[in-house]
């Protein structure tokens, strides 16, 4: 059987709504609301398959294979199926409708361990999402962890890689605030969330997450 027949068949059997597109089994339109579709074109597979959110009156298209961790990350050696895709693009589509994060716990708790030893030293960084859940983080250079005291923006000369699939930037507060100001706002603005994580350093009460304009994010812990 065409591998890409097998591939529609576990997707139309998740999915029975599912729409061809011209008839096309393996050219796919889901509905998301009554504005946007998710297209997703995996016509060339085992290539890398594409997908975009697109309006109605196809007026635009977004595209989303910068933004999808395992779009990004493609390799014919190592396909990832077209269903584990889809449901990764869902996933990513409801935490930004109802301005979620998912974050893995024993990432969570690796983070915080480590903002409990470098207190009470600032402790900055980037996270990386994977499949629509953050787990996993890059340090810069020693020397971006020993700027001003109240410094909250990574400076520009550390070694901080350019790599999309790292989404998130996160800050340790020494001095347990977790209040915003003007300084933070503008770190926020640099990826699309930035975590807070606030002596005494605890899962339940001592974390926030932000959007890239500032909004509070609920972050979701998942085992």
């Amino acid at each position: 059987m065409d591998i890409r027949k097998e591939e529609y068949l576990k997707v139309l059997d998740k999915f029975p709504e599912v729409i061809s597109v011209s008839g096309d089994n393996y050219h796919l339109h889901f509905k998301i609301d009554n504005d946007i579709l998710l297209e997703v074109d995996f016509r060339k597979y085992p290539k890398k398959m594409k997908a975009y959110l697109i309006n109605y009156n196809k007026e635009y298209k977004f595209k989303l294979g910068r933004i999808v961790s395992s779009l990004r990350n493609w390799s014919v050696r190592s396909t990832v199926s077209v269903l584990e895709i889809i449901d990764e693009i869902l996933l990513l589509i409801n935490n930004l409708k109802f301005n979620q994060i998912m974050i893995k716990r024993d990432f969570l708790e690796g983070l915080v361990d480590m903002c409990k030893e470098i207190h009470p030293k600032k402790f900055r960084g980037l996270l990386g999402v994977q499949k629509g859940i953050v787990s996993e983080y890059i340090l810069p250079s020693r020397a971006c962890n020993y700027i001003k005291k109240q410094a909250e923006i990574i400076s520009q000369s550390c070694n901080i890689p350019l790599d999309l699939s790292y989404e998130g930037t996160f800050i340790s507060r020494p001095s347990g605030s977790l209040l915003t100001n003007e300084e933070l706002n503008e770190v926020f603005k640099k990826r699309r969330f930035t975590m807070l994580l606030a002596h005494p350093y605890n899962i339940s009460n001592s974390i926030k997450c932000f959007d890239s304009s500032g909004q509070i994010l609920e972050h979701i812990i998942i085992d």
